[in-house]
């Protein structure tokens, strides 16, 4: 996700440089002294703090050309159609043919519907298939048996379950479009008849809590929890072994905390994580199998802030850590309501300041759109690492604003908005006091230390253990003489 960002023109371009600064460590360790090995650095560690990449970021965002093209479609209309997805495989072609009020009778008709035009354009189809694409060899010469890919490694969910996830969450993103909609319009009353709309056993939802709440009525399971991963951003190794069995490489990018040891001077370094906000789903219409739909609320490098289908790997190291207990119903509820708000919130920016990414990286990255929202609900978050950036902060704060006083205005003639008015008010105070990875300071060493062991459950790498001896070491001096 940061490569297209930082330059790198594919992940072929960024293996090379990978390969590159892995022939220089292993020629170190090989061809020099101990002495001079040991003085070698990881060849997935980047040299890079995270003030420099957020830096590179906002040059990038400054110096690119704005896409005003006739064909460009913004984050708001995107989210308008459910998905940031595009062509025949979209749910929503944008033709109108989408329906305005969708009942979940049909909702197996449309998953159908889409196998159908899978099939059509790639002329074969799987329902119950959940293999990747192959491996492909790196060097065979060179490196035999080293494949980039995931080997025989399966996913979470079939391919059907997958397309079911899809159209789950264009539901939801359509009724987060909503509260644009509504905020919008200059009667002080509530004119739904423009909206979209969902029905669920005869109840019409027009917001995606509502959706939730129904679904939870007619016999569903939802479970709400803010969750975090490692991430590799495609680039993951396997290796073929002489018997035909596969040994699996964890890969990830390593950069820079900017904590240093005062022992040794020592760097720590944080694994690039994903997180979101989860949302798993199990009952008689959604999530149905033998696991729950999984989705997870989030803004992504594709684009689009809202909530995305989460089927994965199905890997012991790629097990997520959860940031929370699962949230209470209400609170559930509460979490799906501030999704949608921040939703409209980041997406309406990214349109109107026509921000590459959809403002990813920008407004903040995975982590941070959901934090907003746990910290909202609990006063406190354990992500790891937070980095919206203090310009785009503060746009963010005076877009939830102008969601609130929207809200506000027609609260009066529609009592369904009362509690979105209450939580757009959480939000504000929330992303106001977010705390930031950006600038490290010694008073704030205790409270990154904390978060950073609560994000890295399991230290898959020994860098991850390293670093939380150092945060360790640097928290302990803070609380010595800061307390």
């Amino acid at each position: 996700a940061l490569l297209p960002m930082l330059g790198a023109a594919s992940v072929t371009g960024s293996i090379a440089g990978l390969s590159n600064k892995i022939s220089t460590f292993l020629a170190k360790c090989i061809l020099s002294d101990d002495k001079e090995a040991d003085e070698a650095f990881d060849p997935l560690s980047f040299d890079l703090s995270l003030m420099e990449v957020v830096s590179f970021v906002n040059i990038h965002q400054k110096v690119i050309t704005p896409d005003n093209g006739p064909t460009h479609i913004n984050p708001l209309e995107y989210l308008s159609r459910g998905e940031n997805a595009s062509g025949s495989l979209a749910y929503d072609l944008g033709d109108g043919e989408f329906p305005d009020t969708f009942d979940l009778s049909d909702f197996d008709k449309y998953v159908t519907m889409m196998e159908e035009r899978i099939l059509e354009k790639e002329g074969r189809y799987d329902p119950n298939d959940r293999s990747f694409p192959p491996s492909t060899p790196i060097n065979e010469r060179l490196l035999p048996g080293l494949h980039l890919g995931k080997g025989d490694l399966k996913y979470t969910h079939t391919k059907r379950e997958g397309i079911e996830h899809r159209l789950i969450c264009v539901l939801l993103n359509k009724l987060s479009h909503n509260y644009y909609k509504v905020t919008m319009r200059k009667s002080k009353q509530v004119d739904e008849k423009d909206c979209f709309k969902v029905v669920c056993k005869g109840k019409q939802c027009l917001f995606p809590e509502e959706l939730i709440q129904a679904l939870v009525d007619c016999g569903h399971k939802v479970e709400v929890c803010p969750r975090v991963i490692l991430s590799n951003f495609g680039m993951q190794l396997s290796c073929k072994e002489d018997d035909g069995s596969v040994t699996h490489i964890p890969t990830t990018v390593l950069l820079r905390t900017g904590v240093e040891s005062t022992a040794n001077g020592k760097p720590a370094y944080f694994a690039a994580p994903h997180g979101g906000m989860d949302v798993n789903i199990s009952g008689p219409l959604i999530g149905k199998g033998s696991r729950p739909a999984w989705l997870q609320f989030y803004v992504s490098i594709g684009g689009l802030c809202c909530f995305h289908p989460d089927e994965d790997q199905d890997a012991p190291w790629a097990a997520k850590t959860s940031l929370a207990d699962i949230y209470s119903h209400d609170d559930a509820i509460r979490a799906i309501r501030m999704c949608a708000m921040v939703s409209v919130t980041f997406n309406r920016i990214a349109s109107e300041y026509n921000l590459p990414f959809g403002g990813y990286g920008i407004l903040g990255m995975c982590n941070d759109s959901s934090t907003l929202i746990d910290f909202a609900l609990r006063g406190e978050t354990s992500a790891y690492p937070l980095l919206s950036t203090g310009r785009y902060l503060n746009h963010v704060v005076s877009y939830l604003i102008k969601l609130k006083e929207g809200l506000s205005e027609k609260s009066a003639d529609s009592a369904k908005l009362k509690p979105a008015v209450n939580d757009a008010m959480c939000l504000i105070k929330s992303t106001s006091q977010l705390p930031s990875d950006l600038h490290i300071s010694p008073s704030t060493l205790i409270g990154t230390s904390s978060r950073y062991d609560a994000s890295y459950g399991v230290s898959v790498f020994q860098s991850t253990a390293d670093a939380k001896a150092i945060l360790q070491e640097m928290a302990n001096i803070a609380r010595e003489y800061l307390e």
